[in-house]
């Protein structure tokens, strides 16, 4: 079945938060005449931020905060939620050795937990590294291992990072760290707890979050789309995108058994890029398609559960460092609430990070939950015996692999699609770019501008350049 339409038709392939604050930016404009199509593979709206309910309990894919720098995204999501946006006491720690550290390092709350000799040998590893030639760091091990001492290092960031990657530490590259804990370090640290005026991004100590879940704010969003005359083709798959003459001039899709013909004035996509060079039609080059083949997402399960009792733990979130289980983090859900829970159960949600061809993707949905409510009573987070029940969402391509050399790969696919004029690439999978949801959402909407004034005004792949993953205290809003 071919789709037709007079009006100049815009396709967006995803209905993230990408995808969806490009279509909102289309929408505004009511002199641009568009025939506004979003196709998503999923059955409801908001990509990584989808949130599920569960016995009146919500549930993220993965645990997401709202906070932001950019005013303009802080007022879209205020402006969306109203009254049901609302601020957030923040609590996050690590676990290692079933000691509870909190997260970013405070001193004193190091020499306590890790006692007075191991702490100086935390110490003595970081002047090492002070005194030692300083070389360029290339890994995320030698960045980490330069601004923390190897020590450190090894107790606060190496098991935690693996898991989430799948990789060794001296395999990712030092850009990851760079951009996520920049200006943070161990001399921070010690300046801040000797009183001194430190200079790194702390970790916030609110943010803001909506009452039904993340995906409640682009719900909300996506109903606003409709009433702007766009269009929503859920459980719904891109199969091929067809070009000619360095223009998208179709795709097909498919929703259930059939496929439709969607012709193409513009395409915005934030399907993950290595997907979108496999689905071009006639096929891209065989050197584009050998580097495609060469990036690589990392796939992610959340085991949610409903644990009976309250209070099990203050924090929002704990990333396990302890080696000995394979969870990387543990979300309360509880401790997003405004308002304690009413039937006296905590939402738990405990994170795996994986590839499909690991053997705990090929697990059982039961086989999951069992694993998740073992682990969580090894490291002694809950008490199996408590009345628990729970459900899996597994999360294809979630996390673009920053491994080391992946840029050369990533710059030929880069190149290739910049030659395709009238399609601009967006989020974090389209753009192979470990975006925060702020950042994804921001990319769609200057995408759009870009397209409605018909030039590159925005350079959207400046977004996130300087973004740190620990924040200021505010948000500049």
């Amino acid at each position: 079945m071919r789709i037709t339409s007079k009006k100049q038709k815009i396709v967006i392939i995803g209905a993230g938060p990408a995808g969806l604050g490009a279509a909102f930016e289309l929408t505004k404009d009511k002199q641009a005449e568009l025939d506004l199509l979003i196709i998503d593979k999923n059955s409801q709206v908001g990509g990584l931020a989808r949130s599920f309910k569960f016995k009146g309990h919500f549930f993220d894919v993965g645990p997401h905060r709202f906070y932001t720098k950019n005013k303009e995204v802080f007022d879209l999501w205020k402006n969306t939620l109203k009254k049901d946006f609302y601020e957030v006491p923040r609590l996050t720690r690590i676990l290692y050795k079933n000691k509870l550290f909190f997260y970013p390092i405070k001193l004193t709350d190091v020499i306590k937990k890790l006692g007075i000799l191991e702490s100086v040998r935390c110490l003595v590893s970081f002047v090492k590294t002070k005194i030692e030639p300083k070389k360029t760091a290339k890994t995320f091990e030698d960045w980490v291992s330069q601004n923390f001492g190897k020590k450190l290092y090894t107790i606060f960031f190496k098991t935690y990072t693996e898991k989430v990657w799948g990789i060794d530490c001296g395999k990712i590259g030092a850009e990851w760290a760079a951009q996520r804990i920049k200006n943070l370090s161990f001399s921070e640290v010690i300046k801040n707890a000797l009183g001194g005026k430190n200079k790194a991004k702390s970790l916030i100590d609110k943010f803001y979050y909506p009452k039904r879940g993340a995906g409640s704010m682009y719900e909300k969003l996506a109903s606003k789309i409709k009433q702007g005359k766009g269009k929503f083709f859920l459980d719904s798959a891109v199969s091929k995108i067809y070009h000619r003459q360095k223009k998208v001039v179709s795709l097909d899709f498919k929703k259930e058994i059939s496929v439709q013909i969607l012709p193409v004035d513009y395409l915005f996509s934030s399907m993950p890029l290595t997907e979108f060079i496999l689905k071009l039609s006639p096929s891209a080059p065989a050197k584009v398609v050998a580097a495609a083949k060469k990036l690589y997402y990392r796939d992610h399960i959340t085991v949610n559960l409903l644990v009976q009792g309250t209070n099990l733990f203050p924090d929002n979130w704990i990333y396990i460092h302890s080696p000995e289980v394979q969870m990387a983090r543990v979300t309360n859900y509880n401790n997003f609430r405004k308002n304690p829970s009413q039937d006296k159960t905590s939402a738990i949600a405990v994170e795996y990070f994986v590839f499909q061809d690991d053997q705990l993707w090929s697990l059982s949905d039961e086989e999951l939950v069992a694993l998740a409510i073992k682990e969580l009573e090894q490291v002694a987070l809950i008490n199996k015996d408590l009345k628990i029940e729970g459900f899996v969402i597994r999360e294809t391509e979630s996390y673009p692999t920053y491994y080391l050399g992946h840029k050369q790969y990533f710059d030929i696919l880069k190149n290739y699609v910049e030659q395709l004029s009238n399609l601009s690439l967006i989020g974090r999978g389209g753009m192979y770019k470990y975006n925060n949801m702020d950042h994804s959402l921001y990319s769609g909407m200057l995408a759009a501008r870009n397209f409605l004034l018909g030039y590159k005004k925005y350079d959207i792949w400046q977004i996130n350049e300087d973004a740190e993953y620990l924040e200021e205290e505010k948000p500049s809003i």
